[in-house]
């Protein structure tokens, strides 16, 4: 492999996962399991002959596996937010509850 295509290849990438910044999860996940399913279906189909075939079905599946696999991440992101914003709002209950307590301990 020369070093033009290794220089190419490491540009694509490195444009490829700068641009995508504003994906949430999932999308990120699919593209990457696109991009490497893509990759093995093209060196496998190399081997019989058939690299675009190959390349094709290798990024198809690739995706939906890396789509499946960031759906799931994503959901675990979402209800492991969703739970530090319900630990923050009973912290700051708490420290209500207590100031309260505390002048009113001093009242007496």
């Amino acid at each position: 492999m020369s070093i033009r295509k290794v220089a190419a290849g490491s540009v694509i990438c490195f444009t490829l996962m700068t641009g995508c910044g504003s994906l949430n999860t999932t999308q990120k996940n699919a593209l990457g399991g696109g991009v490497l399913g893509a990759g093995a279906g093209a060196l496998i189909g190399h081997q019989t002959g058939h690299t675009a075939g190959g390349a094709a079905i290798g990024g198809a599946l690739g995706a939906l596996a890396g789509g499946a696999l960031g759906y799931q991440m994503q959901g675990h992101e979402e209800r492991a937010a969703a739970q530090q914003r319900q630990i923050n709002r009973q912290s700051a209950e708490i420290r209500r509850l207590q100031q309260r307590q505390s002048t009113q301990d001093d009242r007496y």
